[in-house]
């Protein structure tokens, strides 16, 4: 982890750094030898930091669920200061009693920018994948997510190798689990629940 050429961390359960290595420094462009021991997200110089919450909103789902979390994270890294894309997985740490202790993160730069082609060019600052709820089905949740990417039922109907007149379906029965009853209040509903920040694996597995 010290020698590795790509970022990893260390949190306690109250998500407080415990280590981060030399690649996570020259990631968030901050001065070299700092030393993360004792800091939160919110302490650590770098453009990311407005984003803490969400980190840490991360870090307890990781903690709470036990199991790993996989993020995209899209912001200003390195010393170049480019808006750029990296992947985020963050593992539950435990003690020799097992008990989960805090988390372990490993960060990787993404391969090919084509992802961002599904969201028009403008990736969120950060991508979840794991569903937010266990409402939907898996393609309820892909059509839900073109659906708020702003493709046409017929675009959708392409994409996932499906008819049109099922993807109509797939919409109603969405409606009827949200209790709405118009595009514009699936979109509402979709957005004020944080259902636009997740990406469902399908399109994700190309990238890995």
């Amino acid at each position: 982890m010290e020698i590795s050429n790509e970022p990893w961390g260390i949190k306690d359960k109250s998500s407080c750094f415990l280590y981060g290595n030399d690649a996570l420094i020259k990631l968030q462009n901050i001065n070299n030898n700092y030393d993360y021991e004792g800091k939160y997200d919110s302490d650590i110089p770098w453009k990311g930091n407005e984003f803490s919450e969400d980190f840490i909103k991360h870090d307890l789902k990781v903690m709470e669920n036990e199991e790993s979390v996989l993020s995209l994270e899209t912001h200003v890294f390195g010393r170049d200061k480019v808006l750029s894309s990296y992947f985020q997985e963050k593992f539950p740490l435990y003690d020799d009693k097992n008990t989960c202790i805090g988390i372990l993160f490993h960060v990787w730069k993404i391969q090919d920018n084509s992802l961002t082609r599904l969201f028009h060019n403008k990736l969120p600052a950060s991508i979840m994948f794991q569903s937010p709820t266990h409402l939907f089905t898996e393609r309820e949740w892909e059509v839900v997510f073109l659906f708020l990417q702003k493709y046409s039922r017929k675009q959708i109907s392409q994409l996932l190798n499906i008819a049109d007149k099922t993807i109509g379906r797939y919409i109603r029965k969405i409606y009827n689990k949200l209790e709405v009853s118009s595009d514009s209040q699936l979109e509402e509903y979709c957005r004020l629940n944080g259902f636009d920040l997740y990406a469902p694996k399908r399109f994700l597995l190309s990238y890995l």
